[in-house]
């Protein structure tokens, strides 16, 4: 990992964010952070606090960039259905193969005893609600275009899981195809 050659905070929270992502939430140090960084602890303090407060500012970053994308993606024009394939689609390099193998910040946050943390808790359940949120209301305005008895609700949550699932499961780096085929069948939902 590059060192930033001034102190610019956005280039040490990427930094951080690749570290943490890299070793996990518990099993980083801030001496791991400061090496990579070349930031000293002192200033790493008295910009973003502890190990806790800058691990929560790096996932609450990581989820601001997700969420952000996803809104863009799910507000074009056209079918939800294209809409929310497309959504999918995207997540294909992040969940297969070798670059997917580092799983998802979130979820692999899930797994690591940063939960213990309410802060990191309380993240995790706020990206996940307007995730669903998003998926949700793309789903409930287009309702017309599915058959009669959908439930845009129930969907969005199955959605929800299915990705989650996906990204957990990163870690086995699956292959595209394989990936790509549960999206698929995740589409089939959409009918």
């Amino acid at each position: 990992m590059a060192r930033p050659r001034s102190f610019d905070p956005d280039d040490v929270l990427e930094i951080a964010r690749q570290v943490f992502w890299q070793k996990g939430f518990q099993a980083t140090s801030l001496d791991e952070i400061t090496a990579a960084s070349g930031v000293a602890k002192p200033s790493l303090y008295a910009a973003f606090g502890d190990k806790n407060a800058l691990f929560l500012k790096v996932l609450d970053r990581y989820h601001d960039g997700i969420l952000g994308w996803a809104e863009r993606v799910l507000v074009q024009p056209g079918s939800a259905r294209d809409a929310i394939r497309q959504w999918l689609i995207g997540f294909i390099p992040y969940c297969s193969g070798e670059k997917g193998q580092r799983g998802c910040l979130s979820v692999n946050s899930l797994t690591d005893g940063s939960l213990d943390q309410a802060a990191v808790r309380k993240s995790i359940e706020r990206y996940n609600r307007r995730l669903e949120d998003l998926l949700r209301a793309r789903l409930r305005a287009d309702r017309a275009e599915f058959s009669r008895g959908f439930d845009p609700d129930i969907t969005a949550h199955t959605i929800m899981v299915v990705h989650a699932g996906l990204m957990a499961l990163a870690h086995q780096t699956p292959d595209s195809k394989r990936v790509k085929a549960v999206i698929d069948q995740v589409m089939q939902l959409l009918a």
